[in-house]
């Protein structure tokens, strides 16, 4: 039996704390609540967010709709050989959690995304990436609910049509489909990803280590916690934005102001420039304006320093935004999902 709850509050259900509260508000504990849920009033009626770990979410405002908060958390093995693994694996299932029973079982390749903060859900959907890996390489098949027909579906990795960031349930699909599970193709080999430069050069600092999936995660662990600020005592959301991708032509006009411009070529003529070296350009690295400031440590996140506004931080998000566009011509997407 499910529980609709009205005017509930979401500050310990987004990590950037904000205090806005929810008209209705339901929990998902296990896929098949999911139907029942669907046939209420509240959700037939009202505008409807699905939350996992509110770790990529900033509510603008209070949401004059339904919450669901998926925290399905269990993990299947779903067939098992020599070669690999296929693990389904509950949407609401924290993502380093599940990273850490992964490596833990000897089932290799995610080490290079640990200590991303959110859900197997969240996760799935943004295509989440991190150190030279994206998660839509494990993604063979996602399990969905069909909120028009209230028909469960199974998605291929293909139909997900994973992109920067990005994937059908942020696109064409928002909305519409709910992420019940993701079932993961994950080696039983223990290679190791080390193209990204950062951590290449970390590792070979050690040339006497023989570098192993536990000792990528680890070091990985140790990158994203010298450079992220602990969401427990400065609320934020990740990377605020994400990295934008240019031509040829518009990187060579940057180039001639900005010699120093970091490029990573993409192919057909597309680059991207990291969104962290623009904002420190136009002097917003470490900016405090009230109580919502960039992190001193990484240009890209923001910090809620003690409001209880979520447009307060929003606001200072299109400042950094109008800066950069007024500086060098480009417009800075957000990453974070913004609830208005």
């Amino acid at each position: 039996m499910i529980k609709i709850l009205e005017n509930v509050s979401l500050k310990d259900k987004n990590t950037f704390a904000v205090d806005c509260r929810a008209k209705y508000f339901t929990e998902v504990l296990n896929e098949y609540q999911i139907p029942e849920i669907l046939e209420t009033n509240a959700f037939q009626s009202s505008k409807r967010f699905i939350l996992g770990g509110g770790s990529n979410t900033l509510f603008a405002k209070d949401f004059e709709g339904i919450v669901v908060h998926l925290a399905n958390r269990s993990i299947r093995i779903v067939e098992s050989n020599k070669k690999f693994v296929l693990l389904e694996v509950d949407a609401g299932m924290n993502w380093h959690k599940f990273v850490e029973i992964s490596l833990n079982n000897k089932y290799y390749g995610l080490e290079n995304l640990a200590l991303i903060p959110g859900t197997i859900g969240g996760a799935i959907t943004q295509n989440i990436g991190a150190y030279g890996v994206e998660v839509k390489e494990f993604v063979h098949e996602v399990r969905v609910i069909d909120t028009t027909s209230g028909e469960f579906l199974v998605l291929s990795n293909n139909d997900c049509k994973f992109g920067y960031r990005t994937s059908i349930f942020k696109t064409e699909l928002r909305g519409r489909f709910i992420i019940t599970s993701g079932i993961f193709k994950l080696s039983r080999k223990p290679n190791v990803n080390l193209s990204y430069p950062e951590l290449k050069k970390l590792v070979q600092k050690f040339p006497f280590i023989k570098p192993d999936p536990k000792y990528v995660f680890d070091q990985v662990c140790k990158i994203r916690s010298s450079k992220l600020p602990d969401i427990e005592k400065l609320p934020n959301a990740g990377s605020f934005f994400k990295n934008p991708v240019v031509n040829g032509e518009t990187l060579e006009v940057i180039k001639q102001k900005f010699d120093d411009v970091p490029s990573f070529e993409l192919g057909e003529g597309k680059y991207k420039i990291p969104a962290g070296w623009l904002i420190e350009k136009v002097g917003w690295k470490g900016k405090r304006v009230g109580n919502v400031g960039t992190y001193e440590r990484h240009a890209l996140v923001i910090i809620n320093y003690g409001v209880n506004s979520g447009r307060e931080i929003l606001n200072f998000a299109r400042m950094i935004q109008n800066e950069v566009y007024e500086t060098f011509g480009i417009h800075l997407d957000f990453e974070v999902e913004v609830i208005e």
